[in-house]
């Protein structure tokens, strides 16, 4: 089978993704807005069960006064499809998406934390760095996110995923401690448009390969440099590419002078530095070959350094940085009540109004949230 028609054909991906239809959430209800951007606001929710029970979620709705460009919607298409057909513990979970009320609405897995660009603000800020072996926890873990999305399949068949904008604002982690990568918005695969010309406006700069710049053929490689690029940063308590304006970011990456992360970590070992040079070699021809690979050189550090370093480090991080963090989550009563009556369409609309044909297939609870 073709995997863009697997894909594409909800009727043909149901049976292998789901399980038996037990029970599925009778209705979803704002709670806080987490997150606004240029795009999306996101929020945390609950999904309502037919017994009572309630289960929470995030809910990403698409601003309404770009809902109807082709762009955006394609991009929030991507972004579900790709996210109901991944399942791994380090990728946020897509449950459902529907176009209601003039907008579109996604239900994901919430993972109840914060970013770690919200991490890295505040350590930018005082110039200081993550500990070594977190930092290589969370490297680690958005390795793995990626050596499972670049080998991902259907029916066998590669589905050629290239995240695209791998960055602090898209890698998630849980009071928990939990570390998963989300937004595939910009994900570049073989199931489905391709929109770097202009989605990729949508990215983050700083966190391009050389090689976009050069107007090269993109592969694997560029989502493997952002992730050296990300680890450099929490190494180092600072950005590695960031000029003053856009052009001199671009020209930055372009050059790709990366310095030495003991220079501003001494606790950056010899072993470290060498991986570091892999990962962001400026010829993808002389990087790191993949994240499987980089995923195991990572885990060897972990255990040569600090084999006890586990997500209850990352877990601690967290609770210190949301202790610190005032809370932003107020918004206009009507902004809330405008979400309150989409949900309230999506909930009416039941299986057949599904954008993908593809998500909330009235699953257990347990299975629904978790399998």
């Amino acid at each position: 089978m073709d995997p863009h028609s697997a894909i594409m054909d909800g009727s043909r991906v149901k049976p292998r993704l789901t399980q038996k239809l037990r029970m599925s959430p009778t209705r979803y209800e704002p709670i806080a807005r987490l997150a606004a951007g240029g795009m999306a606001e996101v929020w945390k929710g609950r999904a309502i069960f037919q017994d009572g029970g309630s289960h929470p979620v995030a809910i990403k709705r698409v601003l309404p006064h770009l809902a109807t460009e082709d762009m955006y919607r394609s991009m929030f298409e991507d972004e579900a499809r790709l996210g109901m057909v991944l399942r791994h513990e380090n990728v946020v979970r897509v449950y459902d998406a529907r176009h209601v009320g003039g907008t579109y609405i996604m239900i994901m897995e919430l993972v109840d934390g914060t970013s770690l660009k919200g991490l890295l603000d505040v350590a930018h800020a005082r110039g200081a760095p993550m500990p070594v072996p977190s930092a290589l926890y969370v490297g680690w873990q958005l390795a793995k996110a990626l050596e499972y999305a670049h080998s991902a399949t259907v029916d066998g068949k590669p589905l050629g995923i290239i995240h695209r904008d791998v960055s602090p604002h898209n890698l998630l982690l849980g009071r928990n401690g939990d570390v998963k990568l989300a937004d595939f918005g910009l994900a570049d695969a073989s199931v489905h448009s391709t929109h770097l010309g202009e989605g990729m406006l949508g990215g983050k700069l700083g966190y391009l390969a050389p090689e976009m710049i050069r107007d090269e053929a993109s592969t694997s490689q560029i989502d493997i440099f952002a992730l050296g690029i990300v680890l450099w940063e929490m190494l180092c308590g600072r950005r590695l590419f960031q000029g003053a304006t856009d052009a001199e970011t671009v020209q930055a990456v372009a050059r790709c002078d990366v310095p030495r992360a003991s220079q501003f970590n001494r606790h950056v070992t010899d072993d470290l530095e060498e991986l570091l040079r892999a990962i962001l070699a400026p010829d993808p021809r002389k990087r790191i070959a993949s994240a499987a690979e980089c995923a195991g050189r990572l885990e060897v550090l972990i255990h040569r350094i600090d084999p006890d370093v586990s997500q209850r480090d990352v877990a601690l991080l967290v609770g210190l940085h949301l202790a610190t963090q005032k809370d932003k989550s107020s918004v206009p009563d009507a902004v809330a009540e405008l979400l309150a009556q989409e949900l309230a369409l999506f909930s009416q609309q039941g299986d057949g109004g599904n954008l993908l044909e593809l998500g909330a297939q009235a699953l257990d609870p347990d299975s629904f949230f978790t399998g």
